[in-house]
């Protein structure tokens, strides 16, 4: 029997950060005199703040200057902790939904955020104990949306649960995630709203992780092995 593995992006799934990310990035950009614009935040999407603040950049065609991205960077981080010091908000029935799903699958976190960022939010909440492993920013190089997160997670979730066939489904609030998901080998989930041809780019689309259920969770694990063979 195969056992799901959720591995589930922080950023926009669990929690909402997605405002924060926002203007700590259009603040940054601004001590530089440069407008973040609808276009360079879209682009930006599912990236961590050091990719997205190379991807704004190149969109606005700002020359390529390493030492003023890297103090961009330092801004967008630093603007980002001083917002969400307050608390962030977890997402409408995230909790309850991965309590549920805790019941018929194993549960990782493969996020783009940075791990202090990430476990101030779980101690908060009381979910500190719920995903293992806990992969951040820093824990593997290059981070998403590359692939090595995803292997590295599901190589972890194995010498966790020696002897167990494992099946991993990536829960991704971005296209690029879905892409990172699919490069290593995962069916994926995109959570948000998204035009169609952008969902199609997932094994499934739900607006919130309070939709995934244990019954969704199994029919998709199953239809990924199906496809397998």
């Amino acid at each position: 029997m195969e056992v799901p593995v959720l591995l589930v992006e922080f950023e926009g799934v669990l929690a909402d950060t997605a405002l924060l990310r926002r203007d700590a990035l259009a603040e940054a950009f601004a001590a530089d005199g440069i407008t973040l614009t609808a276009d360079a935040w879209s682009a930006a999407a599912g990236r961590c703040t050091e990719h997205a603040v190379e991807r704004i950049r190149a969109v606005l065609g700002v020359p390529t200057d390493h030492t003023a991205a890297d103090l961009c960077r330092a801004r967008a981080e630093k603007a980002f902790a001083s917002r969400s010091a307050t608390g962030l908000s977890l997402q409408p029935g995230a909790r309850e939904a991965l309590e549920a799903l805790a019941g018929v699958a194993r549960l990782a976190l493969v996020t783009r955020a940075a791990r202090r960022e990430v476990e101030f939010v779980l101690d908060l909440a009381g979910m500190d104990g719920l995903f293992r492993p806990l992969i951040a920013l820093e824990d593997v190089r290059p981070p998403k949306p590359d692939r090595a997160p995803y292997r590295a997670a599901m190589s972890k979730v194995a010498r966790l649960f020696p002897g167990q066939t494992l099946r991993g489904l990536a829960i991704e609030d971005s296209v690029v995630g879905v892409r990172a998901a699919r490069a290593a080998g995962l069916a994926s989930v995109l959570v948000g709203d998204f035009p169609a041809h952008e969902a199609m780019e997932a094994d499934a689309w739900i607006e919130s992780l309070a939709e995934l259920t244990p019954d969704r969770v199994r029919a998709l694990t199953a239809h990924a092995a199906e496809d397998t063979r």
